[in-house]
């Protein structure tokens, strides 16, 4: 009787705790399940605090910090007025934007969702323009159509690039986000960029033993290609007067070599043999604004035209801070760092490494002159990036590459 007894015992505890067991196996199973869909649903953007509480958005919510020339005042971002010369449009990250039309409009994308939002700096006004979510755009472009670039990775870490657009019938309706449809370009592009005044791109895309150069349009038909390297290490600029540059991607102390690209494939040199070389031409004119890195040492040149001597300019500064003049002769405006801090400045403000504490240089290529017009207080810290204006020459608009927030400087007091 005594081992009946024991032996029931036994059974029952065994059974117990096989079904504690099991009920601690499935708590962990459901506990790993439930926080593999909340990290889901985090990178999708649910789950969290919604993005836009109104048709402003919450990027018209974080503009906190505008400033004026030499002044800390934070201002309050009210609706109806002017904004202040420098004003930041938001502290969210963004991935890109472009002015639009002969305007001061300005469409942004952020970051995050993909979406496009548009700011007026002269009513201090941010309005949502879509609501489709494009997870981690880390990359955008616009015509001055509104048409637009998202480059972002897929899951399975390949490039991808999205032509979008919104149709104008849908844009004029206020305060209405509305779908952004498009098409989707082969993966893996290494580099895009688009001609403004006619909204055709010129894309370098990889293929067996290096990369091609092909041009298209927004629907990705009448693809021409115009150009072929071994090398595949190029960054590429379609100006406005149709004129193709390319250029090898600038390493410190590396020769770096500058090409015109000819609608047939032809290659002609514009510059050549210079270390951590960076480009800027200039539409409408053969004048080009270049810069040179090494050793630690960043210094910045101009050329008038393609058979005029090198200027040295008295800045030291990337081309890739600077920006023309649409409308006023050989006028330049350029981010200037108060200090360059690596002897590989490239490799490290590239890789973000790196920050820099710019100040805003007015540059004559003509005279061979630079001044500084505006210098922002000392406790902001401004690292400019992807610098661009607007077709009237007022306004420059810069990523912060510090966080990416996006900024709109006005040019005159």
């Amino acid at each position: 009787m005594n081992t009946t007894t024991h032996i029931i015992r036994y059974l029952t505890a065994g059974i117990l705790v096989a079904i504690l067991g099991g009920l601690l196996g499935w708590y962990v199973f459901v506990h790993r399940q439930v926080a593999t869909t909340t990290a889901t649903d985090a990178a999708r953007g649910l789950g969290t605090t919604q993005t836009f509480g109104s048709s402003n958005g919450s990027t018209y919510q974080n503009t906190l910090t505008s400033l004026g020339n030499g002044s800390s005042t934070v201002a309050t971002g009210a609706t109806g007025k002017q904004a202040p010369r420098l004003w930041e449009v938001t502290s969210s990250p963004v991935a890109g934007m472009g002015f639009i039309a002969s305007t001061t409009r300005l469409d942004f994308v952020e970051r995050a969702t993909g979406n496009i939002l548009e700011a007026d700096p002269q009513q201090t006004k941010v309005t949502r323009i879509t609501n489709t979510l494009f997870p981690k755009v880390y990359e955008a472009q616009f015509a001055q159509s509104g048409q637009v670039v998202l480059r972002s990775l897929s899951d399975n870490g390949a490039i991808t690039t999205f032509l979008g657009s919104v149709a104008s019938s849908s844009a004029d309706q206020v305060n209405t986000p509305v779908a952004l449809t498009g098409i989707y370009l082969p993966q893996n592009i290494r580099s895009i960029t688009v001609r403004n005044s006619t909204s055709q791109l010129f894309f370098l895309s990889p293929v067996s033993g290096g990369v091609s150069g092909i041009t298209t349009d927004w629907k990705a038909a009448a693809q021409k290609k115009i150009f072929a390297s071994a090398l595949t290490g190029w960054q590429s600029q379609w100006l406005d007067d149709g004129k193709t540059y390319i250029t090898q991607n600038a390493t410190d102390g590396v020769n770096g070599y500058a090409f015109q690209l000819g609608a047939d494939g032809s290659m002609t040199p514009i510059l050549t043999g210079t270390p951590g070389l960076s480009v800027l031409p200039r539409s409408g004119s053969q004048a080009i604004i270049y810069s040179a890195s090494s050793n630690g040492s960043v210094s910045l040149y101009a050329k008038q035209s393609s058979g005029a001597s090198v200027e040295v300019l008295p800045i030291s500064t990337v081309a890739d801070k600077c920006v023309w003049s649409p409308w006023q002769e050989l006028i330049a405006y350029c981010a200037v760092p108060a200090a360059i801090s690596s002897n590989t400045f490239l490799r490290d403000w590239y890789a973000g490494i790196v920050h820099t504490q710019d100040s805003w240089w007015k540059i004559d290529v003509s005279a061979g002159t630079a001044e500084r017009f505006y210098a922002v207080d000392s406790k902001y810290s401004l690292d400019v990036t992807n610098p661009m204006i607007d077709r009237g020459g007022g306004y420059i608009a810069f990523i912060n590459n510090l966080d990416k927030s996006l900024w709109m400087l006005k040019i005159d007091q």
